[in-house]
């Protein structure tokens, strides 16, 4: 009886520990899961007790258990890590002087971090290891040289190549791993500056460059990003003499993001309430009235920063999650796009498809639809499309639907990229045929040696009505090697429906990134 009673006592006992280990690692999960990384790291301390004995019973045998335990083992250093970078951000937007030794630490806990996932043999946590580890390249290189980086601010309620109408900028500078106060500039005062001529490309001369050659306010004319950033590069180089490591390019989307993260924000200067439905209209400038020399916009921009930041910060660090959750959308649908002339930066950005590439690996049929608007309005926010690709043994059709809902003309200089050696047999606009001579048509090599074909022409849709885009094409190949379709998506453009016909089968789907679709 007595030996009963101690049996029973230590399976009541035995089942006490393993419950209450099962609910600290579950709380352990549930504070991971919200970015909460200090009370998850105290209670592991104990929790880390149930991977340890599994570990035990098993012979380190089952990889996703030591997974679990190492997990366990790195939350101190990741809660340090948090704890400085929070400190690092608030200290930095708030114009505080900040303490030196924060990068060397922030740096330090990464290494640490790599360093324990590099002991860890399991195949499944390839990409995990790759993502640290460049991220930790990218923050060191800011923390520990010195950083200079044009930031472009693309309206895309006035779509261009890259994303949008560039009518804003400002520099991101990093010195001994200390961020320089950011002040938003006009796009224009530093174009005023530039005395030189640099011949417009097709499309841009016609209906943009007013026979002044290309000028900086236009230099986003290429949709291959890199080849955009180079040129704006040059403008800046040629203004003030300076040297840039690259381009970074924010569309006016990722702030009406943020401002949904935010809340309403009120400016004290200007007695207004911004959120993300209003920020767009509030803050424009109508530039049929701009006049040299105006810094209307930009104080206004500036005084939003000032207070945007600070509650930005406040809702990063009360709601963590809910920002880490925004940004692979953030990176994939191409509101913000960066070039750098750091080769194993440039090299990170376009692994991760950050850097705006034009990019066809296989060689199957590939379309990218880049449209610009040519007529200096914000008619984009009230443009819907959608496209259809019916594809056939003999050639492929692209049909384009618009519809301009706004109280603007929609004048769009449309252009299409595909493989290089596809033949145009025809374009329609709204069932006219265009004639060949009122067509630019080229072969395209960008900056990293792939060739395109690159087709362009105007389409102008009157407000509130629709127009119709036919381009038949005839790719030269063969019907099985068409069932690989690589389209890539403009930066700047809201979601697109696109269906793609194949023989007797359809495809329906919204194209919100770049997207391979397979027919099978």
């Amino acid at each position: 009886m007595k030996k009963q009673f101690i049996i029973l006592t230590i399976i009541l006992i035995f089942t006490f520990l393993l419950i209450s280990s099962i609910l600290e690692n579950y709380l352990v999960y549930k504070y991971a899961r919200q970015v909460n990384f200090d009370k998850a790291s105290r209670i592991s301390k104990t929790a880390i007790f149930l991977p340890k004995a599994i570990n035990l019973i098993t012979f380190k045998k089952i990889s996703i258990i030591n997974l679990w335990e190492s997990s366990f083992a790195q939350l101190p250093i990741i809660s340090e890590l948090q704890k400085d970078s929070e400190r690092y951000l608030q200290q930095t937007i708030n114009s505080e002087y900040i303490d030196k030794e924060l990068p060397k630490k922030i740096i330090l806990n990464l290494q640490k971090i790599n360093n324990n996932l590099n002991k860890i043999d399991d195949k499944e946590l390839n990409e995990i290891k790759t993502a640290m580890q460049d991220a930790t390249k990218i923050i060191e290189k800011f923390l520990t040289i010195n950083q200079k980086y044009i930031v472009i601010l693309q309206n895309s309620d006035e779509i261009r190549a890259t994303g949008g109408f560039m009518g804003s900028f400002f520099i991101l500078e990093t010195k001994n791993g200390l961020l320089e106060p950011i002040k938003i500039q006009d796009i224009y005062a530093p174009d005023g500056q530039f005395n030189g001529f640099i011949e417009a490309p097709k499309g841009l001369n016609e209906y943009l460059s007013s026979g002044k050659g290309m000028r900086l306010v236009d230099a986003n004319w290429w949709p291959n990003f890199p080849d955009s950033a180079k040129q704006i590069i040059s403008f800046f180089k040629n203004i003030e003499q300076q040297n840039y490591q690259g381009v970074i390019a924010v569309n006016l989307n990722i702030i009406e993001e943020l401002l949904e993260l935010t809340g309403e924000i009120y400016l004290p200067d200007y007695d207004k309430t911004v959120n993300k439905n209003n920020f767009a209209q509030i803050a424009r400038e109508d530039r049929a009235e701009f006049f040299p020399g105006s810094q209307e916009k930009i104080n206004f921009l500036n005084h939003f920063l000032k207070i945007f930041k600070i509650e930005l910060s406040k809702k990063i660090q009360s709601q963590p999650e809910k920002f880490i959750a925004m940004l692979p959308s953030i990176i994939q649908s191409k509101n913000v796009q960066f070039y750098s002339q750091d080769q194993e930066l440039a090299e990170i950005f376009a692994r991760r498809q950050a850097d705006g590439q034009m990019i066809n690996k296989n060689n199957q049929l590939y379309y990218y639809l880049v449209e610009s608007n040519v007529g200096i309005n914000k008619a984009n926010r009230f443009i819907d499309r959608q496209v259809a690709i019916n594809i056939n043994q003999n050639q492929e059709k692209i049909i384009i639907n618009f519809q301009n809902n706004s109280t603007f003309p929609y004048i769009n200089y449309q252009r299409i990229y595909t493989n290089k050696i596809t033949e145009l047999i025809n374009i329609k606009i709204d069932n006219q045929e265009i004639e060949k001579e009122k067509i630019d048509q080229r072969n395209m090599k960008i900056d990293n040696g792939s060739e395109w074909l690159e087709i362009g022409f105007l389409i102008p849709i009157l407000s509130k009505h629709s127009g119709k885009i036919e381009i038949t094409l005839n790719s030269h190949l063969q019907l099985n090697e068409k069932k690989q379709i690589y389209i890539q998506k403009q930066s700047g453009l809201s979601p697109t429906n696109y269906t793609i016909n194949f023989d007797q089968q359809s495809r329906d789907f919204n194209l919100i990134s770049d997207q391979l679709v397979s027919i099978n």
